[in-house]
This record gives structure tokens, sequence and C-alpha cells, in this order.
């Protein structure tokens, strides 16, 4: 125990803790990076662990960055572990052997996760870590349930949609949660599908994703022709963008005068402007690829509309509560979401965002032609959306929830 850390109203020690990440810092995961700085800014003692590439320095603050020329080592430790924890070695071999491996990258992360544990395992027990919080459910997870094994450091999961959903799950997903301290998520669909695994209640834990900045939204007015309509996200299928596209068209068709942005990268981007050009919306709707945050939060300023068209795509992806929207409420645009996934969970009906199913285009032409002939009702809905989203997803308060979780972890 090396540092104070305060609670609500209270004092206490932090204990040494390691947060294993796949790649970190990953410029399209901000929610970790701040979680990480509100973290720091409490006095949690906690080491950012990299094991795929990422950089050396965050914050000014050092990050262990594994090498991946380390695994040479496994030389070494590969016969040094079999021959001190082969128990280990047979619970973890019987999953693989016995769970189908649901993609050739779930299995290289498998197995760097494991390289990793094997590799380092000794030197992290000999520095004193008393947890490892595994960020994502899939390699930081497995290396995470390796060490535990290995050299008995306690560890945790972070659990949120793709590590969860895409093709069944992780690989070892079942054994990382049944012999975690806790298990974390950010929404409760992702919650309700990890209670299907058989994890008691208290063993599931329940803490948004949080925000550390809050534009003013005061001088922010009713809808004026043409609406700005922002959409963020991956160019991937569970986003939903194929119908998104669709409602623009129905908008067209209905005389609604829109100028939509599209940020994000993806594998689906050429088929999207393809399709975008076949429905004649060039003209309309632009895609900017991936910006910088700071970019991001720019033109959330300037739009009246977040649409997010999430569903859930044919490997059973799907997404939590996406970051972006309480990101968009914050701001004062005013968003209507998919019923997929965790989306719906941030927005309350006709109060602080809409819900409307994606492939019911008339629905949303119906809504964004009420809310042009409602100004009032468009001012109140961004300032009950700011509010909303500063009251639930205030980073400083979710970060307490985590470390308040992690300490009883640490305590067993």
């Amino acid at each position: 125990m090396t540092g104070t850390s305060p609670i609500g109203d209270l004092s206490v020690d932090s204990p040494k803790v390691a947060f294993l990440y796949a790649t970190f810092p990953r410029p399209t995961e901000t929610f970790v990076r701040r979680e990480l700085i509100a973290l720091w800014g409490i006095g949690a003692e906690i080491t950012p662990i990299s094991i795929w590439r990422g950089d050396d320095v965050f914050e000014g603050r050092k990050i262990d960055r594994f090498r991946l020329r380390e695994l040479w080592s496994l030389l070494f430790w590969l016969p040094y572990w079999i021959l001190l924890r082969p128990q280990a070695f047979r619970d973890v071999l019987d999953d693989l052997c016995r769970l189908p491996c649901p993609s050739i990258q779930n299995w290289n992360e498998t197995f760097l996760g494991l390289g990793f544990a094997l590799v380092r395992a000794h030197e992290m027990k000999r520095q004193g870590y008393e947890l490892c919080h595994a960020v994502w459910a899939t390699m930081p997870a497995t290396a995470a349930l390796a060490l535990k094994k290995l050299v008995g450091i306690e560890y945790s999961i972070g659990a949120h949609a793709y590590d969860v959903f895409r093709g069944h799950g992780d690989w070892l997903l079942e054994r990382k949660l049944r012999d975690a301290a806790f298990v974390r998520t950010s929404s409760a669909s992702t919650e309700e599908r990890l209670s299907e695994f058989g994890l008691p209640s208290s063993k599931l834990k329940l803490v948004r994703r949080g925000l550390s900045k809050w534009p003013s939204v005061t001088q922010r007015g009713p809808f004026s022709a043409p609406i700005q309509i922002l959409s963020v996200g991956r160019l991937v299928s569970k986003k939903g963008y194929f119908e998104q596209l669709s409602i623009f068209r129905a908008l067209c068709t209905a005389g609604i005068e829109f100028e939509a942005r599209i940020v994000g990268g993806g594998p689906l981007r050429v088929e999207l402007e393809r399709e975008c050009d076949r429905l004649g919306l060039a003209d309309c709707v632009t895609f900017l690829g991936a910006l910088l945050e700071v970019e991001v939060h720019a033109l959330f300023s300037e739009s009246d509309l977040f649409l997010f068209t999430g569903k859930v795509a044919p490997d059973g992806d799907r997404d939590g509560l996406p970051n972006v929207i309480p990101e968009a409420m914050s701001a004062g645009v005013v968003v209507i979401g998919s019923p997929h996934g965790g989306a719906a969970e941030a927005l309350e009906e006709g109060v602080t965002g809409f819900v409307r199913d994606p492939h019911q285009t008339d629905q949303w032409v119906e809504l964004i032609q009420g809310l042009l002939a409602s100004p009032n009702n468009v001012i109140r809905l961004r300032k009950a959306a700011a509010a909303a989203a500063r009251i639930r997803f205030d980073v400083k308060r979710t970060a307490r929830e985590l470390f308040a979780n992690l300490l009883g972890a640490c305590k067993g």
C-alpha cells in the first residue's frame, strides 16, 4: 500500500494495480483514456500495461509496454512453469481443446495473452501487484487469468460488447468470468448477457463509462434548415449504416432538408459510399473518415441530431452503450437511437431523446418532422439531455465506483 485515495468522504490506501490493455492508448477508445486519468486523479496507484504495441508514455506517465521480443524468453519460462504449475496448464489446455476457437484473431490474441503471462508472471509478483484489471475480456483477460494461475495475483475483468457478443464471445470467456473477482460492464444489456453464463449478481458490477467535458448548451436553439445530422462509429455491420442511408433517402423523399456527416473508418466504407451514390445522397451525406477526438467534439457543437442505427450483426456482435451517445447528449444534440444493444439505456423517451427501429424509416421521418414543427420542444430536449448526461455519466463519479470495486477485490 503506497498511496491514498478519496472514496466519498473517506481516504483509503490505494493498492498497486495493473491495468492490462490489448493496445494502449488507442485513439478510438476515448472512455478508456478518460477513466484512467480520472482514477489517477483520485490517487489510485495504477500502472497501464499494453500487451500489443501502444505508446511508451501517456499523460506524462510511463506505460509498461510489452515487447514481442520478450517472447523469446519462453524458451526458459515455458518449461519452468510447466514443472512448477502443471495443473494450471492442464486447466487452460482442457478448455482450449474442448471449445471451438471463434476466429483466427481470437486465436492470436489468446496465445499472445498467455505468452505475456508466462514471461511476466514472476516479475509482476515480485513488483507487488495486488490485482490485475483486464480492461477487455479478450487478450488482457487471458493474460490476467494466466497470471492468477501462475502466481496467484487476483484479477477483475471489463466486458462491454464485442468481447462478449461477437461469435458467442471470447474463446476462454466462461473460465475467465468464473475465476474473476468481479466483472465490470457498462450497459445493462451486456450485464444481462453475462448473467446467462451463471455469474451471481454480486459479481457483476454495472459501472457506466464516464465523460469529462461539459459543453455549454444555453445558446443552442431549435432546428433550422438544413438540419445538421451527425453519426459517429466504425463502418462495420453492427452500426447499421446501410439502414441509416435508407433513413436519409426517406428524409429526402419527404422533402426534409439536411446535411449528414458520418465519422469513422472501417471495412464497409467503399460499399457504403457506393450505396450512398446509388440512393442519390452524395450531395447531402459526407463520409469524413476517422477524426481526432477534438474534431469530433467540434462536430457535436455544430449538430442538431445524432443518429445511432445499431443492430445485431450476423456474427452476433452488437454495441453495449456506445460512448458517443452520452457525448452527444452532453453537447445538447438530440439523439435518436436504435433499440438494439444498450443504446436505449441512456435515453428517456421524449425527455432526453428517442428510440426508433432503424428498419422503420417512416418512424424516423415522422419524428424529425415533428421536431421541426416544435422548436420549444427541441430546446427543452437539448437542455434535458445535457443535464441527464452530467448526472449519469460524470467520469469522476464512475471512476470512484470502479475504484471501490477494485478495493473490494484486493481485500477479498
